[in-house]
């Protein structure tokens, strides 16, 4: 633990987050507190190496999984979660292709380059209140959720934006559990007995999109009541 943090400022804490748009949660992989708060550092400038020991001061760490769970969609009686799709422009120049086809269509990129779609079509999730649980350092965890304007992908176009923000001191530590199950993407190395999740190979913490992959425990859940 970096010098000048001492783990007594460290407690366990639920963020709350209001959600003002559809989020956009790729891949099949839940949404991180750890990946907000590292994105966070490098949008304002910090290289991997200062954002991980920035990390390291904000949030406790066991078997080196950071204590930050997944993002959990909000359910209650003034929070609905609905699956929904968004459809958006992405080629604003386009004209029919007069060339001659090389390969069979199948194995043509529509989704870039010189055949991308006019449109394109991807799933997303409208909910009023995602909720993280974490142990760790609740001003340096607020300072950087603060900076950021959204969760999940194309944050920066107005999907998933960010309302007011709260968090709380609660007593149980519930990032890598709740309720007994699976509350983020955990390493099958580190349990002793086989859980009943699904494994895949990826990759378990900041920034999750290069690195070594291992196989992990993938969460099942991802709404809450509240």
């Amino acid at each position: 633990m970096p010098i000048g943090t001492p783990l007594m400022n460290f407690s366990s804490l639920k963020i709350e987050l209001e959600i003002i748009s559809p989020v956009m949660q790729g891949g099949g992989y839940p949404i991180h507190l750890d990946s907000l708060m590292y994105w966070a550092m490098i949008n304002m400038g910090s290289s991997h190496d200062e954002a991980i020991k920035n990390l390291d001061s904000a949030l406790s760490k066991s078997s080196n999984v950071y204590h930050a769970s997944q993002a959990l969609y909000v359910k209650g009686l003034n929070s609905t979660v609905v699956a929904t799709a968004i459809t958006r422009l992405t080629k604003f120049e386009w004209s029919e292709y007069t060339g001659q086809f090389s390969k069979n269509k199948k194995s043509i990129k529509e989704g870039e380059g010189e055949f991308r779609r006019l449109f394109t079509t991807k799933s997303a999730i409208k909910a009023n209140k995602v909720v993280f649980f974490a142990h760790g350092h609740k001003d340096k965890i607020l300072f950087l959720l603060n900076s950021l304007v959204g969760v999940g992908r194309n944050a920066h176009s107005g999907f998933g934006e960010i309302g007011k923000i709260k968090i709380t001191e609660v007593i149980e530590d519930n990032s890598w559990f709740y309720n007994d199950k699976l509350n983020r993407i955990l390493p099958t190395n580190i349990f002793f007995q086989e859980r009943n999740e699904p494994v895949r190979e990826c990759r378990y913490k900041p920034n999750y999109s290069v690195g070594e992959t291992i196989n992990c425990y993938i969460p099942t859940m991802n709404t809450v009541y509240l």
